[in-house]
């Protein structure tokens, strides 16, 4: 797995702008490094010979940060990978830098390793997760080298303060106050810089919701508007259809008589359809005040009354099992209506001859669980995480029944989530499909 992901934060324009951010930060890094030698030179405190290699520390950032601009500002937009390792090469020698101050300016006297702290901050805003993690640990690695170095010879240590009393030398004050100064500051930028830079991207994100909710209200009220103004029409057209295929009665010929049926069908499943997506709005516009107490087990018991000639047609059975606990919930009765009736109009359609649908109503806890089962065709694994999507029906089910707009499931999921419970399937090719809702029996706060 790449440790930087596809994703505007971690795009590579973004990351080439974070590369050009540590090259201006290095500038002030070195003018701050400079003008320390030169007050160390005024105030005539620290070994000469430190304050010269600090100088020429100062000199070689300058020709590094001038190499590194070259690199960013080249023509040819640099890849991902070597912007990654760019800024790690930067990152490196800044360190390995600092280290060589710090043990100019006495190593664990020195004031300078606090700017190692700068250093994680910095991973921790350029590169992702556990960066800054590894930086810290190359940090403690390079310091605790060095106090090792010293302490067994191989180095000598630097006595950058030497006998002076630190608070009896205005100097050593000034010094520490210079250094405070910096600190202070950086530290001020770099937090100004980080909250900045959230409130834009929290800006752009609210601005960009905002405009999301503008587009899903106008979609939900277009389908809204053209399924009510389109559904009286088509009614109008397929009930003089039916009118016309009564008065015709069986004197038709076979071909008109056919063509009557299809267009009949047709107008049907167009109906069904703008049912539908008024039904996929449902929730956008939902008033609360239309939750009431819903008795699950009446509800089920009503459904299975008016659908069971649909069953009886295809010669099929259907099982109910409830319990006699309290089954009511808070939830819309038209909605909860659609949800089951959706399920149980599916196991019918799917479901062969003869064959049998279950229906189960227990209490689990503080939820209620139904569930309908049937022994047809079932539903393969690798179709089963679509089914809930938009318009999507699986080939199986397109070749046993061709009619249907694949909204059904979807429309059932987001009204289930709408009453705060869940809805998931069981199924193994060939061996039936079970649907389990999950309804809290408290109110839907």
């Amino acid at each position: 797995m790449s440790l930087f992901p596809e994703t505007p934060a971690f795009s590579s324009s973004s990351m080439l702008r974070r590369d050009h951010w540590l090259i201006s930060l290095r500038w002030f890094a070195i003018l701050g490094l400079l003008s320390g030698v030169i007050l160390l030179k005024l105030i005539d405190l620290g070994p000469p010979n430190s304050i010269l290699w600090m100088g020429i520390s100062g000199g070689f950032m300058i020709l590094l940060n001038l190499l590194y601009l070259s690199f960013a500002s080249r023509k040819r937009q640099l890849d991902m990978l070597s912007l990654v390792t760019l800024l790690n090469v930067q990152m490196v020698i800044d360190l390995l830098l600092l280290t060589f101050l710090v043990y100019l300016t006495g190593n664990e006297e020195s004031p300078l390793i606090f700017f190692y702290v700068f250093h994680i901050i910095l991973a921790s805003i350029i590169f992702p997760g556990g960066f800054s993690y590894l930086y810290s640990l190359l940090v403690i690695i390079l310091f605790s080298s060095l106090l090792v170095l010293e302490h067994t010879g191989v180095v000598a240590h630097t006595c950058f303060f030497k006998e002076i009393h630190l608070s009896e030398d205005f100097r050593i004050t000034i010094a520490i106050w210079f250094i405070f100064t910096i600190t202070m500051t950086a530290s001020a930028y770099l937090a100004q810089n980080v909250t900045e830079r959230h409130r834009r991207v929290r800006e752009k994100l609210e601005i960009a919701n905002l405009k999301l909710k503008e587009v899903n209200k106008t979609k939900t009220t277009f389908f809204r508007f053209a399924g009510h103004e389109m559904k009286a029409p088509i009614a109008t057209i397929q009930s003089t259809l039916l009118v016309i295929q009564e008065v015709l009665g069986e004197t038709v010929d076979e071909r008109v008589d056919g063509m009557l049926k299809r267009a009949i069908t047709r107008t049907e499943s167009i109906i069904d359809m703008l049912k539908s997506l008024a039904d996929l709005t449902y929730g956008s516009l939902q008033e609360p005040q239309k939750f009431q107490h819903i008795d699950i087990h009446n509800l089920l018991s009503e459904l299975l009354v008016d659908i069971s000639p649909n069953a009886d047609r295809k010669n099929q059975t259907i099982r109910y099992e409830a319990i006699n606990k309290k089954t009511e919930v808070e939830g819309d009765e038209e909605a909860l209506k659609k949800i089951f009736s959706n399920l149980l109009s599916n196991a019918i359609r799917y479901t062969p001859e003869n064959g049998e649908i279950t229906v189960k109503l227990r209490r689990i806890d503080l939820e209620l669980e139904i569930s309908v089962s049937d022994n047809g065709p079932g539903i393969p694994e690798t179709e089963q995480d679509n089914i809930f999507k938009e318009f999507y029906r699986t080939p199986s089910a397109h070749k046993q029944v061709s009619e249907g707009s694949g909204l059904g499931l979807s429309i059932v999921e987001r009204m289930v989530e709408l009453h705060s419970g869940t809805i998931q399937v069981e199924s193994k090719n060939g061996k039936g499909t079970r649907f389990i809702v999950r309804l809290p029996v408290g109110e839907i706060l």
